[in-house]
Order: C-alpha cells, then structure tokens, then sequence
C-alpha cells in the first residue's frame, strides 16, 4: 500500500514538472486581455472583459461608446512596455520548445489532440468552414506556427476532458485572422497582428508584438492563468 501511495505521488510529481516545462512565464503581461504595439480598434459593439495595454503608440479607437473595456487601459506607459517586453519573453519561450508532433500541412478541423507541442512549419489553421478542433485532456498545448494562423467562418476550438483555455498557447510567427462567427481559445502571441472578423467569441488573451489589434463587434473573455504551470 505505501509503495502504491509513493508511486502515485511520483508520477503526480513528473507529470506536473513536464507540464511545467511547456509553460511559458507571462509575467506582466498576464494581467491584460489585449497588448497590441500599433493600435487596438473596434468597428462595432465589440466587448473586451478585461484589461488593455499599448506600447509604443496610444491609439485606441472604436470604444467609448461603441466598443466597451470592462477594465482599464494603459498606452504608451512604462507598464504597456514591460508588458510587451514580458510577452516577447514568452513568445521566445513558446518558439523554442521542444515539439512533440509535426503538423506542417496539416488541417485543423476535425482533429482531436491531447496535450503537447505541435509545429508548423508555415501557415496553420482550422481550414474548413464550421470545422471543429477538439483539445481533450487536461495539461499544457502549444501551436508553434511558422508564418500565419488562420480560421474559417463558423468554426471552432472545443474542450474536453480538463482541457482549458489558460493552458492553451498559440505562437504565431506573422499574423492571424479569425473567421466571422467563429469560437476561439487560447492565448496567441502573434509577432505582427490580430485580425478578428465580425461576431467572433474568443476566450483567451491576444497579444500582437509589433502592430495591431483589430475587433468588429466581438466578445473577448479573458481565462484563468493555466494552472498546470
């Protein structure tokens, strides 16, 4: 009995560290819903839950009125700058671990992926219209993505089995572009931009390094910092 109890509590603990490993370390940055270097704007009543950051610039467009922040916003401070400093940090992180899969040409839509590391050497997406992505288990997932991510309208990410949003990290070598009326988790770090299409509800964070952040009367929600880190 106390050599099942001793193996239980080893196997908890390797689990946990391997998990630890492919978790990057926000820092800052994961106080804020949205980070975006160039710009944030909104056409529309797009709804951001949370907090917003800005570094270098401050323009901030299409809320108040239009758009809402449930939180409050910092451009062009001190703050907005580490952040953005910390998410470069993690985007390095997140770059250079180690990948547990190839994934190059692969369509997401109906795939059913455990936890892991999953490379593209270029372009990733869920390619097909309504197409679902299903992550299932509990632990970390990184998307690795060489140049472009891009989502199809109607499409979605669903998770199953302990899988969460916080736990989910995509790393977006230019640009990504999410399809109208589509559901979205994770946290991206995108070297360039974020594009949102109109109607989407995204769970997650955002963060774009080097320029924009563009909504059209979306929900964005932030998650719980993934606590299998």
């Amino acid at each position: 009995m106390a050599l099942s109890i001793t193996f239980h509590v080893l196997l908890c603990f390797a689990v946990a560290t391997t998990n630890a490993k492919n978790c990057p370390n926000l820092g800052t940055a994961s106080q804020f819903t949205v980070i975006a270097a160039s710009s944030v704007s909104s056409t529309g009543s797009t709804v951001i839950n949370g907090n917003v950051a800005m570094s270098p610039s401050i323009a901030l467009t299409g809320f108040y009125p239009f758009g809402s922040i449930s939180g409050f916003t910092t451009l062009g401070t001190d703050i907005a700058l580490q952040a953005q400093k910390d998410v470069a940090s993690a985007y390095n992180y997140l770059k250079h671990a180690k990948p547990t899969a190839q994934m190059t040409g692969v369509d997401l839509t109906g795939k059913t992926l455990a936890p892991g590391v999953y490379k593209f050497n270029s372009a990733a997406g869920i390619d097909t219209p309504a197409g679902v992505l299903t992550l299932s288990g509990a632990g970390t997932y990184i998307f690795q993505v060489g140049s472009a991510l891009k989502t199809s309208t109607g499409s979605k990410i669903q998770l199953i089995n302990g899988a969460k949003a916080g736990c989910v990290f995509w790393q977006i070598g230019s640009s990504a572009t999410l399809g109208l009326s589509s559901h979205f988790v994770g946290n991206i770090l995108a070297y360039a931009s974020v594009k949102f299409s109109n109607g989407i509800i995204y769970d997650g964070s955002i963060y774009a390094q080097t320029a924009a952040v563009s909504f059209i009367a979306d929900i964005v929600t932030p998650q719980e910092s993934c606590d299998m880190c």
